[in-house]
């Protein structure tokens, strides 16, 4: 795909940032091959060097407070609890986690948005669990220009509960609302690095301003469906070891479905963020 590349045979502590920078400018996605899963502390310190984090803050959305990882930074995109068992059935971070297999941006609820994000592969279950990207700018390439003049100026607004109703989590409490309010950001931006239009879009995206709200979910769905098109999408296949960095502006992806009640999967998420937060 012409929005997916690869890195190995180096190190990540030997990596060039700013070479990096400009290769995540030019394809979006890129895999750092790995004989093994890298530490917490050297997915950390990498990260870092792109820029400030965002802190774990999904336990404490969801009522947990205990993490399995010493670093903050670090987002626990697996199945598997502080003691090392599979996730209870009924643990309430199912039912949040489910929300990962929408098509999604990371931190777009957020007012300062995510920038890369950097999924570590520590297991995965048999079949491997995919992971799907699509591209946001050749689809908006793509795109008929009737379609792009009508959606140039809109702004939309970004929920996590949004998209975790969308994924059958609707027993949030006011208070876990108030712990991520909604955010809004141009449905349309320039990417900076690449200089390219680039749809913004995610399954966190509740309404189009200035719309009626049906009509604004209507145009939000027409535009991921067409995003998401065979043509637009690369799929992941997960091999162990992998460090796995996109740029959230300028994709969209989302997991695939497994058994998560029957076999660990161990995925690590840091995401770095706008400066504007640091």
């Amino acid at each position: 795909m012409s929005f997916f590349t690869e890195i190995s045979g180096v190190g990540i502590r030997d990596i060039d940032v700013d070479e990096f920078r400009c290769t995540m400018d030019r394809y979006a996605v890129c895999v750092i091959r790995n004989d093994k899963p890298v530490s917490d502390a050297e997915h950390v310190e990498f990260s870092r060097r792109l820029g400030p984090l965002l802190p774990m803050k999904m336990l404490t959305m969801v009522g947990k407070s205990k993490s399995r990882f010493a670093h903050p930074e670090i987002i626990d995109i697996g199945n598997i609890g502080a003691d090392g068992r599979l996730l209870p059935e009924d643990d309430r971070r199912r039912a949040y986690n489910r929300g990962n297999l929408l098509w999604h941006t990371d931190a777009s609820y957020d007012q300062a948005r995510g920038v890369y994000s950097l999924l570590s592969c520590h297991s995965i279950p048999p079949g491997g669990a995919d992971t799907e990207f699509a591209d946001m700018r050749a689809a908006y390439d793509f795109l008929p220009q009737t379609l792009r003049d009508r959606i140039e100026n809109l702004v939309v607004e970004h929920s996590i509960w949004h998209s975790r109703a969308l994924a059958g989590m609707t027993d949030v409490s006011e208070q876990e609302k108030a712990t991520r309010p909604p955010a809004r950001h141009r449905l349309v931006h320039t990417h900076p690095g690449s200089g390219r239009k680039v749809l913004y879009l995610a399954s966190h995206a509740s309404q189009v301003l200035g719309m009626p709200l049906e009509e604004g979910r209507a145009l939000l769905r027409e535009l991921i469906e067409f995003a998401t098109r065979p043509q637009f999408v690369y799929r992941h296949r997960w091999r162990v070891g992998d460090l796995l960095v996109w740029d959230n502006q300028q994709t969209m992806h989302r997991g695939t479905p497994f058994d998560d009640t029957k076999y660990p999967r161990d995925m690590r998420r840091t995401t770095v963020i706008e400066e504007a937060a640091a």
